[in-house]
């Protein structure tokens, strides 16, 4: 049975039995190699499918080991022994098992409370597509967040979360300036606030030529969470001292001290300090 083909052998009959010669033809049959449809690779811990019982030829058998186990990676052989009587040899199938996927993203936040958030990435670093739960950030309310990524079937990618932290707002303060006499020349208005928010201010400047109460609104730059506010300053009317009449003095009199407050509670100095009363007139 070395080679495959048809052979015939012939009968020759001892001598006295009137038997007369005859032949019969033998076929021996090429040996088949089962085949398969090649599975995997498979991902590491997925359900795995069962091995075929019957090849492509229609041979029959068990293979060795009689299932795929996904529980670790690597490149597994599996060995087809053919049921007998069917001229089927014995063969191998190799699965490969892959490792698990992590997808990875890049880190969203923190965000600002009521901000504009970003979507959530379907798309993973590793080109894992896939779904989030929750779909999207809502920066209504300060906090910390988790969203489950969960991958598309057939990637080997296994579900992760990321977290995602929404901040409070903050509301910049500052030193109140004023009340600011009329005419003044006036502060500049800070840039940064007591919490270290920088932004403008509209108007940019302090006006103290008109007397009043006026509204100054900080708007903070960009990306500091911080919100619109505003600020009153009050430019108040030129104050007039005035005082209690002195005089008229006599010559040569003791001479009473200028007062150093006015009688609207203005304090200051006079030139000349003191009254001379030495000399008659008008001082």
């Amino acid at each position: 049975t070395a080679i495959a083909g048809f052979f015939t052998f012939t009968f020759t009959p001892d001598a006295g039995q009137c038997g007369v010669e005859t032949t019969m033809d033998i076929e021996v049959t090429d040996e088949i190699v089962p085949t398969f449809v090649q599975i995997g690779p498979l991902c590491q811990n997925s359900t795995a499918p069962d091995l075929p019982l019957i090849s492509l030829e229609g041979i029959t058998g068990v293979w060795t080991p009689a299932t795929i186990n996904t529980a670790v990676a690597g490149f597994f052989t599996f060995t087809f022994t053919p049921d007998a009587g069917q001229c089927g040899v014995e063969t191998t199938m190799e699965i490969e098992v892959t490792d698990e996927i992590v997808p990875t993203f890049a880190q969203i936040g923190p965000l600002c409370q009521n901000s504009t958030a970003p979507d959530l990435p379907l798309i993973s670093l590793e080109g894992i597509t896939g779904i989030w739960t929750p779909a999207t950030i809502n920066t209504a309310v300060a906090g910390f967040f988790t969203f489950t990524f969960t991958p598309d079937a057939g990637q080997c990618g296994v579900e992760t979360t990321m977290e995602i932290e929404v901040t409070d707002e903050i509301v910049p303060t500052f030193v109140q300036i004023g009340p600011l006499c009329q005419n003044s020349t006036a502060p500049d208005l800070p840039l940064i606030s007591l919490e270290g928010i920088t932004g403008s201010w509209t108007p940019a400047t302090i006006n103290t030529t008109v007397a009043g109460t006026f509204t100054f609104t900080f708007t903070p730059d960009a990306g500091q969470c911080g919100v619109e506010t505003t600020m009153e300053i009050e430019v108040t009317d030129e104050i007039v001292p005035t005082f209690t009449q002195i005089g008229p003095l006599c010559q040569n009199s003791t001479a009473p001290d200028l007062p150093l407050i006015s009688l609207e509670g203005i304090t200051g100095v006079w030139t000349p300090a003191t009254i001379n009363t030495t000399v008659a007139g008008n001082r």
